[in-house]
This record gives structure tokens, sequence and C-alpha cells, in this order.
């Protein structure tokens, strides 16, 4: 069968729909129109408007004979299917016998089917008049080839027909979806035989994550894959839905938490519930957490279950950095408290001279305010010892985290 695929002219009369007048007179092809139609009657039903609104849809060839007129009356249900009603505009043809009336585009669709009758009505006439005329031998002759056409020509209309009912099926699927209407969409796609794949991608396309699940329970991971490209916002919405749903395994139930936790930046369940994550993808975001937050030995560790070549090399890279800089951290901090020993040795000795040489009516405060000096000077000096040490024990840390991970 005829799907369409040639363009035609099509008028669309008598009505006050925007995009029927916007269109008003223009080339398409029959797929193209009833796209155009299912489109504008989603549209309408959306509006949610009572008064119904009417449409004259006339088809016209390019010698502009009228080929096919039908006044359509929107909106109507989703689930229409709007192909066995327009159909006469895929199916009908101009005239091929005699002279093709030229018709104004405004005519009568009465007055045009009439003309078209009694043409039709005269090609039959002439036709018989010419059968009778065919010999016996043409006769014969004519009879293989018309089986022999035939059969060519019914496998070709079988084909044509699964090919326009695909066709059919995919445009009521389109409509229904457009309206929002998922599950009609679920139900009509298992009427015609799709695969339960399908009817999963379906659901996943339009986010919608619980029924996805529902319709097959084993599709976790293409739900979860399907999460996983949202932004962390529209993801941890879609995974709350899933654990409110209550629909999955405890195993299940401890992905979505960890993905959670990951959302949420929860290194402590986390680091308890290493062991529980249960895919590459997963384990990766979590170590690129642990990276980032500084959590190198907890990098490692989940580095052991699922191993990445990538990012083992860039914790280690930001282990032998943290390295470096505890080490510089540490040689700054012990000039600063080779520094204060020199400032100490040399108060002593300015305290010794004091004891020594002052002859003066203030020395005792002199020796006083030195001793100040000197204990102010201690105190420094025990301050930056404690940050020495600290900062030794995490180099040493440090270091210890970069020779685990060889």
């Amino acid at each position: 069968m005829n799907l369409g695929t040639k363009k035609s002219y099509y008028v669309f009369s008598k009505t006050d729909i925007k995009k029927f007048k916007e269109e008003n007179n223009k080339p398409l092809e029959y797929i193209d129109l009833i796209k155009l139609v299912i489109d504008t009657n989603s549209e309408l039903l959306k509006l949610y408007e009572l008064n119904t609104k009417s449409v004259e849809i006339s088809k016209f060839n390019k010698n502009d004979s009228l080929i096919h007129s039908q006044l359509l009356k929107l909106p109507l249900e989703a689930d229409t299917d709007f192909d066995k009603i327009l159909v006469n505009f895929n199916e009908t043809k101009p005239p091929k016998i005699g002279k093709a009336t030229k018709i104004g585009k405004a005519t009568k669709v009465d007055k045009a089917t009439k003309d078209l009758t009694v043409i039709n009505d005269k090609a039959n006439y002439i036709e018989r008049k010419d059968f009778e005329k065919i010999s016996i031998i043409g006769f014969s002759f004519m009879t293989v080839l018309i089986i022999v056409i035939g059969f060519v020509l019914n496998q070709s209309i079988n084909r044509g027909n699964s090919e326009q009912e695909k066709l059919s099926q995919e445009l009521i699927i389109t409509q229904l979806e457009t309206s929002g209407k998922y599950d009609k969409v679920a139900q009509k796609m298992k009427d015609f035989n799709y695969p339960k794949k399908d009817i999963v991608n379906m659901y996943l396309e339009n986010g919608q994550f619980v029924n996805a699940l529902k319709a097959d329970k084993k599709a976790i991971t293409s739900v979860l894959d399907k999460i996983d490209t949202m932004n962390n916002k529209e993801q941890i919405k879609a995974l709350n839905e899933l654990k409110k749903a209550n629909i999955t395994s405890k195993k299940e139930s401890t992905s979505i938490d960890l993905r959670l936790a990951l959302l949420n930046k929860d290194i402590d369940f986390l680091k308890k519930n290493i062991k529980s994550v249960d895919s590459q993808a997963l384990s990766d975001r979590i170590v690129k957490l642990f990276i980032d937050e500084k959590e190198y030995a907890s990098a490692n560790e989940q580095l052991k279950f699922f191993a990445n070549k990538a990012l083992d090399k860039q914790a280690k890279q930001a282990l032998t950095n943290k390295v470096n800089e505890l080490k510089k951290a540490v040689s700054d901090t012990q000039k600063q408290l080779d520094g204060k020993n020199t400032q100490l040795s040399d108060l002593h000795k300015q305290l010794d001279d004091l004891n020594k040489n002052d002859k003066s009516p203030d020395k005792g405060k002199h020796v006083d305010d030195k001793n100040k000096e000197i204990d102010n000077a201690n105190k420094d000096k025990n301050k930056i010892s404690d940050i020495l040490k600290d900062q030794q024990g995490k180099e040493k840390e440090a270091q210890k985290a970069v020779d685990d991970f060889k």
C-alpha cells in the first residue's frame, strides 16, 4: 500500500484553528498530514475546551483537481486512530481515465464526489468494451499475466499493509505520549506486542522511573544508569521517589542509598558501605569524591574492589602533592623553631649581661623585663614545636598512604 510519500496540496478551510489557518495551502506528505492533525488534537485536548472545532481538509493534485475532501471535528480522544479516519486521503487517487475535471479549491465535496462517480462509470464502460475485443489466445495470455501480476501485487500489498499498520500504531503511541498518558501508551504497546524493553525505554525517556521498574523489575540497572545522567537535584528527586515506592530489593535499595550518600557527600556512610558498591561507574564516582575530600585511604580501599588506573594515578598524584606540601610546611616550621631558639639564646645572653654589668638603680626592672621576654619566647617556641609535631605526624601518614598505593 502506498504510504503517502509523495506530496500533495492540502487546503484547510472552514476553521478558526490557528495551526490549520497557518498551514492553509501547503504541499504535504500523507504522514505529515496525520502528524499535523495529531499535534493539533493534542493541543486542543490540553486546553480542555468543551466546544468542538471543525476543519475541512481538501486534497488536490498538481493540476488543482480535487482528490478528496473531508470535514473533521476536533478534539477527539487521545487514542483515536487518525490514520483510519483520514485513510481516504492516502488511498483515493485522481481519475486516470477520461479528462480530469478542473475544480476550484472551494468546490463542495458532494459535487466533486458526483463528478468522480460519473468519470468512474465511463471508465468502467470503456474497459468492458475493450475487454470484449480480446481474442481467446490473448485472453489466455492475459489470464496468466494477471495471475503473475496479482501474486506480485498481493505480496506488495501485504508488505504495504504491514507497514501501514505499523505506521498507524506508531502514530497512536506518539499522540498518547505527547498527551502525557504514559500508562495508556504502555497498554497500547502491549496490545501491539512491543517488547518489554521498549516499554521500559518509553518510561525512562519520559522520566517515569517508578513505572519503568514496575514494568520490569529487572530493569533496575537501566533505571539507575538513566538517573545517573541527570543533574544532582533531579537525581536526588528520582532516587527518593524510588525509595518511597518501596519496589526494590534490599541490595537495590542499598545501591540507591549509596547514590544518595554520594550526592549528599555523606562520607561516613560511603566509608562504611564500600563493599556494597556494585558497579564500576558508581565506584568511580565515589573514588572521585574521596579524592576531592582528601579521603585517600578510603579511595585506595574502594579501588581494591573496582580498579581504575586513571583514578589510581590521580589519587597517588594527589597524595604525593600532599606529602610535598607537608614536607615544605615541616621545613618552614622547623626554620621558625630554629629562629626562636636563636632568639632565646640571645635573650639569655642579654640577661646574663644585665646581671653582671647593670649598675643602674633600675637593674631589677631591667632583669624582670628580660625574663618576661624569655617567657614569651618560650611560649612561642612551645607552640611552634606542637605545630611541627602535628605536621610531622601528618607527613608520616601521607607518606604511608603513598606507600600503600604501591
